[in-house]
């Protein structure tokens, strides 16, 4: 079962990512607090298909760019 939305440490086990990564996302404004990640009850979640369209986005700029 794919969950939309999964608390960080299990964010940072499926793709590999570092909670240090995320939060610096976050503060450069990369990803938007109730878009890709939210806190709720001392917890962030983040929203793992918000992130794939984020993804998914930085894919198809850098492709753009290098033709």
């Amino acid at each position: 079962m794919q969950m939309k939305w999964v608390k960080l440490p299990k964010y940072c086990e499926l793709s590999g990512d570092t909670p240090n990564a995320v939060h610096a996302r976050r503060k450069k404004g990369h990803w938007v607090d109730g878009i890709h990640c939210q806190v709720r009850n001392k917890n962030l979640w983040i929203n793992t298909e918000a992130v794939e369209q984020w993804v998914e986005q930085g894919l198809k700029r850098s492709s753009a760019g290098s033709g």
